[in-house]
């Protein structure tokens, strides 16, 4: 499974959000919040390798209570696109 989000801005300020995260944390879902314009609440998930099937050997199986989700604000994302 990819991390889609990881090199977007936004993705880059959550993981930062989140702290200390392990090598197999991956994000996994943005969606905006109606009520704060250009607000985004990103979560993800510590993933294990399948064993069986088509998947073996990929991150795809999420482990069970390692989820984790923030709250990007539009300032945060812009003051991190400035810095960079």
């Amino acid at each position: 499974m990819d991390d889609i989000f990881k090199d977007l801005p936004f993705g880059k300020v959550a993981i930062n959000k989140m702290g200390n995260v392990p090598d197999n944390f991956k994000l996994f879902n943005a969606e905006l919040i109606e009520d704060c314009p250009g607000n985004i609440k990103v979560t993800g998930a510590e993933f294990r390798e399948a064993k069986t099937g088509p998947r073996k050997g990929q991150l795809v199986i999420e482990i069970h209570n390692t989820r984790k989700s923030v709250i990007v604000t539009k300032e945060e994302t812009e003051a991190y696109r400035w810095k960079s």
